[in-house]
C-alpha cells in the first residue's frame, strides 16, 4: 500500500541433502504392555458377576468334596452342609437377569454368516442357547420359592423344569462347539497351507482360541454330568455319586474362573 516491497522471510531451514533423503528410518520398537497390578485385576474381577459367581462356586464344591470324604467332613459336616446349602441359595440371587445373556447371544448368533453357516448351526444354537436362557429364567423363581417370597411347594416342579432345560442346554452347548472347534481347525489347516509358517501370528491365535474351545467344551461336559445327576435324581431318587458330582464341579469352576480371570 505504501509502495514499499517487503523483505523476504528468512527461515533456518537447511537443503535436504540427497544422502539424508535417501536415509532408512529407525526401526520402531514395540515395547510389551506392562503386567497389570495383581490388586487391580482382583478388584475388576470381583466388579464382574460372573466372577463373583465362580468363587462362591469354588467354595461350594470343595465344601462337596470334604462331605464327599467322610473321613475330612467328620464333625465338621453340619457347618459344611449348612455352608454349601447357603452358597447355593446365595449364586442363584446372581442369576437374576442372566438369561438375557442367552437371548443377547443367540441374536448375535443367528445374525452372524461367519458363526451360522447352516441350518444345523441355528438349530444348535436355538437348543444351546435357548435351553440356557430357560433354565436361568426359571432359577430367579426357584429362588424366590426358596427365599420364602413364593410358595415352597412351587420349587421341586420349577427346579425339576430347570433341570431338564440346563441339561438340554449343554447337550447343545457342546455339539455347537464341537462344530466350531472343528472350524477353527479347519482354518487353521488353510492357514498352514497358504503361509507355511508355524510361527505366523494369525496361527497362534487361531491355536488359543482352538484351546480355549477345548476348555470350554470339557467345562460344559462337566455341567452337563451334574445336570444329568439332577435328573436322574428327580425320576429314580438317586443320581452320581457326590464325590463324582463335587469333582464335575469344581472343574467345571476351575475353567470357568480362569476363563473370567483371562478376560477381565
Amino acid at each position: 500500500m505504501n509502495g514499499t516491497t517487503e523483505p523476504p522471510l528468512e527461515t533456518n531451514s537447511k537443503p535436504i541433502v540427497a544422502s539424508e533423503r535417501e536415509r532408512p528410518p529407525k526401526p520402531i520398537t514395540i515395547s510389551p504392555p506392562p503386567r497389570r497390578d495383581f490388586l487391580l485385576h482382583l478388584e475388576a474381577y470381583l466388579a464382574r458377576r460372573d466372577g463373583v459367581d465362580k468363587l462362591l462356586k469354588i467354595s461350594r464344591y470343595t465344601a462337596k468334596i470334604l462331605l464327599a470324604t467322610s473321613s475330612r467332613g467328620g464333625s465338621l459336616s453340619p457347618q459344611l452342609q449348612a455352608f454349601e446349602s447357603s452358597v447355593g441359595l446365595s449364586r442363584k440371587a446372581f442369576r437374576l437377569g442372566k438369561f438375557i445373556q442367552d437371548v443377547n447371544s443367540l441374536r448375535f448368533f443367528s445374525f452372524s454368516k461367519t458363526l451360522c453357516s447352516s441350518p444345523l448351526d441355528l438349530f444348535l444354537a436355538i437348543v444351546a442357547f435357548g435351553g440356557e436362557g430357560v433354565y436361568f429364567f426359571i432359577e430367579q423363581f426357584v429362588w424366590l420359592a426358596k427365599a420364602g417370597l413364593l410358595p415352597s411347594e412351587l420349587a421341586p416342579p420349577l427346579q425339576k423344569l430347570s433341570t431338564w432345560s440346563e441339561l438340554i442346554g449343554y447337550v447343545g452347548s457342546v455339539a455347537l462347539k464341537t462344530r466350531e472347534m472343528e472350524k477353527i481347525k479347519a482354518s487353521i489347516e488353510a492357514r498352514k497351507k497358504e503361509e507355511g509358517d508355524d510361527d505366523d501370528m494369525d496361527l497362534e491365535r487361531l491355536n488359543g482360541k482352538l484351546e480355549l474351545k477345548k476348555l470350554s467344551i470339557v467345562q460344559d461336559a462337566a455341567d452337563g454330568v451334574m445336570a444329568l445327576s439332577d435328573v436322574k435324581s428327580f425320576h429314580f431318587g438317586t443320581g452320581f455319586s457326590a464325590m463324582v458330582c463335587a469333582v464335575a464341579g469344581m472343574i467345571s469352576a476351575l475353567i470357568s474362573t480362569n476363563r473370567n480371570w483371562r478376560a477381565c
